[in-house]
């Protein structure tokens, strides 16, 4: 029986609009043997499962390779990585988003340099598309490891200089996974890759860092739930926090701080995002938090909406919240179109 190298987990829902370039780019890596890919259909409702396996039959050498696993009812991200997790054989994993691809030899790169270091994580850097175009996003691997997670938790605090919290940029020893009993948690489909990755990487002995960027990170996905800012998934990164809080108690004095500023900016997004309708509901059911102390975090224009916000005046935040909306949106076509002449000249 052919060794399984690397486990590629794919969530899929609702994609139909992008699982074809997502396919391909799995289907087309230089590096093929001893690599499996887990598709997990988390009960989509459009055709995306339909385009999937029209593009399996074009790539022969892959049929062997791929595994479709079905969820009876949509039961979120973190149940589809649980899903491909527990149904992955190799010693690697790697996971990608269903509306994200690889460059071509992502996975033979990042496996190489694990098995040179032999290495329990490599980490890569990836590019970000939005519809200005794609940004080269650097990672930075410190070798203190709670600088190293301090940076994942809050990476605005050391100046954006982290390898991020994203599962997908990452090739993980599927043996951390199983003897440290990492597990994403369902329900928690937003920040659940900031509960798996501080545990994979509080446990890696050996972390390796390639500087190339593979993955290409769809922000244009308006579907998604990082696009998601209801209440729910306010909810949902709060409990996150708590959750990673939680396993990093016995060295709580370390981290206290971060997961500090982290609850503070999640909470606020939040409130900035939500409806008028939600805002009592969210604002009632996280505790008061140090305006003063983290009011840094905020941008000028946002702080004063936000004070009036937790100390509960609504009326007055709402008011400032649509005055400053349409505003933004105005400077940043105007600076959109600024760049634009700047290039032409």
């Amino acid at each position: 029986m052919e060794e399984i190298k690397v486990s590629v987990i794919v969530p899929i829902y609702g994609v139909e609009r992008y699982i074809e370039r997502c396919a391909r780019s799995l289907f087309g890596q230089t590096m093929l043997n001893g690599i499996e890919f887990i598709f997990i259909n988390d009960g989509t409702k459009d055709r995306s499962i339909e385009l999937l396996t029209s593009i399996i039959g074009e790539y022969p050498q892959v049929r062997t390779r791929v595994k479709i696993v079905n969820h009876l009812r949509n039961r979120g991200l973190a149940a589809a990585r649980q899903t491909g997790l527990e149904a992955a054989r190799g010693n690697y994993i790697l996971h990608l988003d269903s509306d994200d691809y690889f460059e071509p030899d992502m996975i033979e790169e990042m496996y190489q340099a694990a098995i040179t270091h032999n290495s329990d994580v490599v980490v890569a850097d990836f590019f970000i598309s939005d519809q200005k175009g794609e940004d080269y996003c650097e990672c930075y691997l410190s070798d203190i490891k709670e600088n190293l997670l301090k940076s994942i938790i809050a990476p605005w605090s050391s100046g954006y200089k982290s390898v991020y919290a994203y599962v997908w940029n990452k090739l993980t020893k599927r043996s951390i996974y199983k003897e440290h009993n990492i597990n994403s948690i369902e329900g928690i489909n937003i920040g659940e890759d900031l509960i798996v990755t501080v545990q994979i990487l509080y446990h890696a002995t050996v972390i390796t860092k390639i500087n190339r960027a593979f993955v290409h990170y769809n922000k244009q996905n308006l579907t998604s739930y990082t696009h998601d800012k209801s209440v729910s998934c306010t909810c949902q990164r709060l409990r996150a926090i708590e959750v990673v809080a939680d396993f990093l108690s016995p060295q709580a004095p370390l981290y206290d701080e971060v997961l500090e500023e982290r609850r503070f900016r999640k909470y606020l997004v939040g409130i900035v995002n939500c409806d008028r309708a939600d805002l009592h509901e969210l604002l009632s059911m996280s505790p008061r938090l140090e305006y003063e102390k983290h009011k840094h975090l905020v941008s000028p224009h946002w702080r004063l909406p936000y004070k009036y916000a937790l100390q509960g005046k609504i009326g007055l935040f709402v008011f400032l919240r649509n005055l400053i909306f349409p505003i933004r949106k105005i400077y940043r076509l105007y600076m959109l179109g600024k760049s634009k002449i700047s290039v032409k000249q």
